[in-house]
């Protein structure tokens, strides 16, 4: 199997942002690019549909495998390069410290396949956390219920 995780690690590596993925529509002046960052907000507030992450990276769901095929190391393997990848996307994932890997795991597959919307002008944060414990996709992990 780690045959195959080094693939998916190459994969990964393979899936960040170009260096010029903003670059194909020139350079903007900085009034340009602060009506860029007004219009990126103004979409993200509207909550417009939005492509899946898999479309931006070119990774698809059905090339991971399944949590319970990887030993631990392999999943902080994939979870940390999957992470890394996100960032150069201006993604971010906050996980509590003592989230498990495969919780990770999942929760990054998730991800994947659901909407994002990518920012040239800002990072988007996936915190997991609602502020409210009861349904939180963190369970037992939920940083609320530490602060209770």
């Amino acid at each position: 199997m780690q045959s195959y995780i080094n693939h998916l690690l190459a994969d990964i590596a393979a899936g960040h942002r170009p260096e010029d993925y903003y670059e194909k529509s020139g350079k903007n002046s900085e009034e340009e690019d602060l009506e860029e960052a007004l219009r990126e907000s103004e979409m993200f507030v509207s909550q417009e549909r939005r492509s899946g992450f898999a479309g931006y990276c070119g990774l698809n769901r059905d090339d991971f495998p399944p949590k319970e095929q990887l030993s631990e190391d392999q999943l902080t393997q994939v979870t940390t390069a999957f992470v890394e990848m996100m960032n150069s996307w201006n993604l971010e994932v906050v996980f509590p410290d003592d989230l498990p890997q495969p919780r990770r795991y999942e929760l990054l597959m998730d991800i994947l396949v659901g909407p994002v919307m990518i920012f040239k002008h800002g990072f988007y944060c996936f915190y997991f956390c609602t502020g409210n414990p009861d349904g939180c996709e963190l369970g037992e992990y939920c940083p609320c219920l530490k602060s209770e």
